[in-house]
């Protein structure tokens, strides 16, 4: 199935904000509390929508884009900014950072070789992972609910019975998921990334139509895992925080 870039965003800033579509009176809303907007753009889409602690302070008719301004992928947009500054004139309190966004294709990217075993979010795979150390970064439920499989697909490459690079779902709707990836900082630059986030990918296909992978500007290492996999770029993603 072929998707239009608006649509993209849209998916994408559902399975990862929450998303309540905006009408020719009101912006769009995003659910989650803590961002008080998102800014989602490509050189043929945008998407803004308010948090909820915000879009009541906005009239309704109020015109927050800025059609004139071009999509520039590291140029954060006048919208959020001006927005920023209207909420916190000071600019203490509140941050505006973004980062690229990649779909990936279909077919799914061949899994890199992987230096170290995989496991993934099988029946054996979840067996095997309860056999597992817990990561120190991961909490003791999180962790369960993880290796269980009930938050969703995920893969990882263990070094003995240390889990040393993982990519799981932190994010999902019914039609999306976004992947999120960690690897421990003695094995990084081993090529472990682009191997369990591929595998993640070819797991996680089997329930989402779309797959997402976003990152921040300023994290080269998980922007080469993009490059390394082939991921089509889609956009940029905002936050105003």
């Amino acid at each position: 199935m072929e998707w239009n870039d608006a649509t993209l965003l849209a998916l994408e800033v559902d399975a990862v904000y929450g998303l309540v579509p905006g009408t020719a009176d009101r912006p769009a809303i995003v659910t989650d509390k803590p961002v008080q907007a998102v800014w989602a753009w490509t050189p043929r889409a945008r998407l803004l929508a308010l948090g909820p602690a915000v879009s009541g302070l906005v009239g309704p008719g109020t015109a927050l884009d800025d059609p004139a301004q071009p999509y520039v992928p590291e140029e954060a947009p006048r919208a959020l900014t001006r927005l920023a500054e209207a909420l916190d004139p000071t600019g203490r309190r509140t941050t505006v950072d973004g980062g690229p966004t990649f779909v990936f294709p279909r077919p799914l990217p061949a899994p890199p070789p992987a230096p170290l075993p995989l496991l993934v979010s099988d029946a054996a795979g979840r067996r095997a992972a309860r056999q597992l150390d817990r990561p120190g970064n991961w909490e003791p439920d999180e962790w369960a609910e993880l290796i269980s499989g009930t938050a969703g697909a995920w893969a990882m490459a263990v070094d003995g019975a240390a889990p040393v690079s993982i990519c799981h779902t932190p994010e999902a709707n019914a039609t999306a998921a976004e992947a999120g990836a960690w690897t421990r900082a003695d094995f990084r630059g081993r090529g472990l990334a682009p191997a369990v986030v591929a595998a993640w990918a070819r797991r996680a296909a089997r329930h989402k139509d779309v797959l997402f992978y976003s990152t921040s500007v300023a994290n080269h290492a998980s922007r080469s895992v993009a490059r390394t996999l082939g991921l089509t770029p889609l956009g940029w993603l905002w936050t105003l925080r």
